[in-house]
């Protein structure tokens, strides 16, 4: 049972392929984990037990009459409950969406079903994919399984934790400042920010129209890889074996060693990391872009607001229906000038050709996911923490590059510390293998996470 739990999606398609794993053995092993943890864990809003084992016993039909017919046929999934599914609760966790039903599906939940993926159940997030962890709505904050007492990182929260704890193999999140990277540093998951426009949108809530993404998380590299194929018809899984020899990778310090500072343990785990990269060939040195402040800045106000202009007339209306986070960072964006908004546009174009500049001397970039590991609920509390210590993964979305977050070891607390790789626009290929060299050359994705009491 353990096994199945944790079993990769590429290990799990190739017993699948060679007849000796049954989709319904394998969903049936996590339908039984969700019923057991996930009362304590809370990353699941909606599971769909009967819909699943149909799927299962379908696809098991379909192998027998046709052959296994691709990488993700009869795969345990979870999405993001920002993301539609047609005739199942889609809430983005808010009690404005507590009965919302949608007609159809976004086209991204259409691809992979196509591929053969099953959709076990729809997860908890932060509201309306910004708001949160917020114990004031209808469902609570899912919990890092690492430590139940911490967060499991935003908004893409109830994914990262489902995955992280063997009750889903991967699945599928949004990013817009961070969305996917920050659960998959807080959790120990390799989680994927596309390149900007690669995965359709359509059908996912939206927080800011010329920022959002969406994207996989899973157990590695490989597996972010698989999801993406399906997600957007690339072949990156086909080059994954590449490796990183010959190629020329910056390390910002001038984010985590510099406008932001990283923990000793998070530092010391970059360090290490660089190390890895040389010995497996590639040339490792410094590299700059343009200023962390500047592009956080720029971010920030085109999130604020675009959020508030999807949301202004339900803040007028009534803003109590929203949880007090979201609705404060809501709120904020209505002290914005629309002078404001098109200099951060203009910013974005010219800080973006700056950053762009790097990739003369540079194949790929390097900095953390995270400053820390994952915090406590009572430490994640505040309305703005924006307002105190920029983000080092919202630039990647004000430049469209893709970035990767891969676990590059633990802290004393034995919480999953992350390392975030990103390369230039529609080079999302060469960000996952090196994701994956790394992953293969070390240890840390052998750790499984026991349930600690809050």
């Amino acid at each position: 049972m353990s096994d199945l739990a944790f079993l990769s999606i590429a290990e799990g398609a190739r017993r699948i392929a060679a007849g000796t794993l049954s989709p319904a053995a394998w969903i049936e092993a996590l339908l039984e984990r969700i019923a057991r943890h996930d009362p304590v864990l809370h990353s699941f809003i909606t599971v769909r037990a009967d819909h699943a084992r149909a799927a299962a016993r379908a696809a098991e039909r379909a192998i027998a009459a046709t052959g296994w017919r691709g990488a993700l046929q009869g795969v345990p999934i979870c999405l993001k409950d920002a993301i539609a599914t047609a005739g199942v609760r889609t809430t983005a966790h808010s009690r404005l969406l507590v009965d919302h039903v949608p007609a159809r599906s976004a086209t991204l939940v259409d691809r992979l079903e196509r591929a053969g993926a099953i959709v076990l159940g729809k997860n908890a997030l932060y509201e309306f994919c910004y708001g949160g962890p917020s114990f004031d709505l209808p469902w609570p904050p899912a919990r890092n399984p690492w430590n139940l007492a911490r967060v499991a990182g935003g908004s893409s929260s109830g994914t990262a934790a489902a995955i992280a704890y063997g009750l889903a193999a991967g699945g599928i999140g949004t990013d817009t400042g961070g969305s996917i990277r920050q659960p998959a540093s807080f959790c120990g998951l390799a989680g994927l920010k596309p390149t900007n426009g690669l995965v359709p949108l359509d059908g996912v809530a939206a927080l800011s129209f010329t920022l959002d993404t969406a994207g996989p998380l899973a157990r590695s590299a490989e597996d972010c890889a698989m999801l993406l194929d399906a997600l957007a018809g690339t072949t990156t899984t086909a080059t994954l074996g590449r490796g990183v020899a010959g190629l020329r990778i910056g390390v910002l310090r001038h984010f985590h060693d510099g406008e932001a500072q990283a923990s000793p343990a998070v530092a010391a785990a970059i360090d290490a990391a660089c190390g890895v990269l040389r010995g497996l060939g590639a040339t490792v040195g410094g590299a700059r872009i343009a200023s962390l402040a500047d592009l956080d800045a720029c971010g920030r106000v085109i999130v604020l607001a675009e959020s508030f202009a999807i949301h202004e007339a339900q803040l007028r209306r009534d803003p109590s229906v929203y949880g007090r986070i979201a609705r404060h960072r809501f709120a904020l964006g209505g002290f914005l000038a629309a002078a404001d908004y098109a200099q951060a546009l203009r910013q974005r174009e010219r800080l973006t050709a700056e950053s762009d500049r790097v990739f003369a001397d540079w194949d790929l970039l390097l900095t953390c996911g995270e400053t820390a590991a994952a915090p406590r609920f009572e430490d994640a509390a505040a309305s703005f923490p924006f307002t105190v210590t920029p983000s080092l993964r919202i630039p990647f979305n004000v430049t469209g590059y893709p970035a990767l977050s891969v676990c590059c070891g633990f802290d004393g607390d034995g919480m999953p510390l992350g390392l975030q790789i990103a390369g230039p626009r529609g080079a999302d290929d060469l960000v996952l293998a090196a994701g994956a060299a790394y992953e293969r050359a070390t240890p840390w994705r052998e750790r499984r996470p026991e349930l600690r009491p809050a």
